[in-house]
């Protein structure tokens, strides 16, 4: 059966692989954490953060941070609370955000301490974009870690256009093995593309959709390792170079499209 990415995206915070690959799959190693305080929280020290103590008030899109960029930059974010109460945070951008069709990203924050927590990167051209909180007044905290990095000029130029519907600009070393066009089909799990996995072995993936209507989204599903809901035109249209360690074993590449018109390329690096 199909999964609905979007329920699986709000309650499978798990996969944080898939967040880091939503947008451009530069991924958040995180390796250097501060000491954990008495409540867990543990924010990277390469980022800047911004700590609620939540016992303070009940709290509707309230301001956090507001930042700046020059040039177009990757955006990282990463969050963690003590707290198990629903909590969201919003980021808003006057600019676009590459591979998303708005300009506003929401996530829904429960408990995430220690080694657990959210994190996303974001690639966004120059202008404002601005961090909101929305949650009640209860006992615990929320961390909200960001780092900006000016975006390689060749890179973002590649990604932009992509961005704009010109599909067929996969990353070097990356071969097509599949494109559909999109007008008039509809499919559930179609099986587009398989990968035989021998012993572990690293490949790179990326997963291109621009629609002008209806759905269409990626999975890849294997005994061992499943990625599911690549390049979701409500979360990110663009999944580049999403990294993965194979085990052993067949992997099948499905397709998913529902009312849709446009587009899908798929790449692969092996």
């Amino acid at each position: 059966m199909a999964v609905n990415p979007k329920e699986y995206f709000m309650k499978k915070t798990v996969y944080a692989i898939l967040i880091f690959c939503l947008v451009i799959g530069v991924c958040l190693t995180v390796l250097d954490f501060m000491s954990a305080g008495k409540d867990g929280i543990s924010v990277p020290s390469d980022l800047s953060k911004v700590v609620v103590e939540l016992n303070e008030k009940a709290r509707t899109d309230e301001l956090l941070f507001t930042r700046e960029l020059d040039v177009p930059s990757i955006v990282d974010l990463y969050i963690q609370s003590d707290d198990n109460s629903v909590k969201y945070i919003k980021l808003v951008s006057e600019s676009d955000i590459l591979g998303m069709s708005g300009r506003e990203v929401s996530y829904m924050v429960r408990s995430a301490e220690g080694t657990s927590y959210i994190s996303s990167s974001f690639v966004i051209l120059p202008g404002r974009y601005s961090v909101y909180l929305t949650s009640e007044q209860t006992d615990g905290r929320i961390a909200v870690g960001y780092r900006e990095t000016a975006m390689d000029t060749s890179e973002f130029e590649r990604l932009y256009k992509i961005h704009r519907g010109d599909l067929y600009n996969p990353p070097e070393g990356y071969t097509e093995i599949y494109s559909v066009d999109l007008a008039g089909k509809s499919c559930k799990d179609e099986v587009v593309y398989t990968i035989s996995a021998n012993g572990t072995e690293g490949i790179g993936l990326s997963v291109y959709t621009y629609l002008e209507k209806g759905t269409a989204w990626v999975d890849l599903i294997g005994e061992a390792q499943s990625y599911m809901g690549l390049g979701h035109p409500d979360f990110n249209r663009i999944c580049d170079k999403l990294e993965i360690a194979l085990q052993r074993g067949e992997y099948e590449i499905r397709l998913n499209c529902e009312d849709a018109e446009g587009r899908v390329y798929i790449f692969l690096k092996r």
